[in-house]
Order: structure tokens, then C-alpha cells, then sequence
């Protein structure tokens, strides 16, 4: 029965324990992914958020009008005699876009088809 017992100890030692100490090191490399990958969502998430106010800004500077009236307003070329608001309205800030972050500054790899 004791021959048993240390048979099942040394077969736990010198199979199991090293397999779950590999095990631990894959995790430890998913956790890290996992943590790059948290924060590159959190930053799109900034992102987003930002031109969401720049969009809630223009709306309110410029008005918002119905969509079928802005595409009529966009397709019809007006005299410039008659178009007097749009001198006032460069006076106005100028718009100014967020920098944007580029995926391949984050997945350098998806250039050389594998990544990660």
C-alpha cells in the first residue's frame, strides 16, 4: 500500500506538476493578450466618445436639419450671391478632427498575416 502511495506521488511530481506548470505559462501569455486587448477597446471606446461630442457640438452649432432636407440642400448648387450665411459661418471654429488611432499601430502582425 505504501509502494502505491509513492508511485502515485512520483507519477504526480514528474508528470502532472510540470503539465500544469506549462498550463500556468499559456495562461500567464492569454491573461497579457487579454489585458492588451481591454485596453485597446477602452481607447476606441475614448475615441468614439469623442467624435460622439464633435458630432453633438456641429449638430447644435449648425442645426439640425431633417436628413432628406440636408441631401437636397448638399445636391443643389446655390448662386454664391445667394449663399451669404456661409461667409458668417467660416467665422465660426473650424472643425478639427480627433486623432484616430491606427490598427496596425496595435496588431503590427495583421501586416504579416499572422498575429498575436
Amino acid at each position: 500500500m505504501l509502494d502505491m502511495i509513492r508511485n502515485d506521488s512520483s507519477q504526480v511530481i514528474n508528470e502532472s506538476v510540470p503539465h500544469i506548470h506549462a498550463k500556468a505559462m499559456e495562461m500567464k501569455k492569454l491573461y497579457r493578450k487579454i489585458d492588451k486587448l481591454e485596453t485597446f477597446v477602452k481607447m476606441i471606446g475614448n475615441n468614439v466618445a469623442g467624435m460622439e461630442e464633435q458630432i453633438i457640438k456641429a449638430e447644435s452649432d449648425l442645426g439640425n436639419f431633417p436628413n432628406t432636407l440636408k441631401k437636397l440642400l448638399y445636391t443643389i448648387n446655390v448662386p454664391s450671391f445667394l449663399n451669404k450665411s456661409s461667409s458668417s459661418r467660416q467665422n465660426q471654429a473650424l472643425y478639427e478632427p480627433l486623432d484616430l488611432f491606427k490598427t496596425e499601430d496595435y496588431f503590427p502582425c495583421l501586416d504579416q498575416g499572422q498575429c498575436m
